[in-house]
């Protein structure tokens, strides 16, 4: 990695600050004057969601040597069981609760790691 000045990593972190207050604050200035369609409108009501996934779903299918969908990752049984306890009962804090007991459990009896 090339040796930065300081001058030069402020400058940096500065313009990076400044590109997301930017960005992300667009549309509360102007929010009011711009009217999007009713599909627009509809389809951004589910970008958190897909952010959500691309964030996790890498986590949960990849290791080191690529594409990981086998017994022996324990994400994906932790993933499911997470995710359905989810479904059925609207706990946040049940479903985390149920996803790290799978993991942990099937670490340990299914891999034996």
């Amino acid at each position: 990695m090339d040796n930065y000045s300081p001058f030069e990593m402020i400058l940096a972190i500065a313009l990076i600050v400044v590109s997301t207050f930017v960005t992300r604050s667009a549309l509360l200035v102007i929010g009011e004057r711009v009217k999007f369609a009713p599909r627009v409108e509809a389809a951004l009501r589910y970008a958190p969601v897909c952010a959500l996934a691309a964030l996790v779903a890498p986590e949960i299918l990849l290791d080191a040597a690529g594409l990981a969908v086998s017994l022996d990752n324990p994400r994906l049984p932790a993933a499911l069981a997470a995710s359905l306890f989810l479904l059925w009962k609207r706990s946040i804090v049940g479903c985390i609760a149920v996803g790290m007991t799978v993991f942990a459990l099937w670490r340990v009896f299914v891999t034996g790691s």
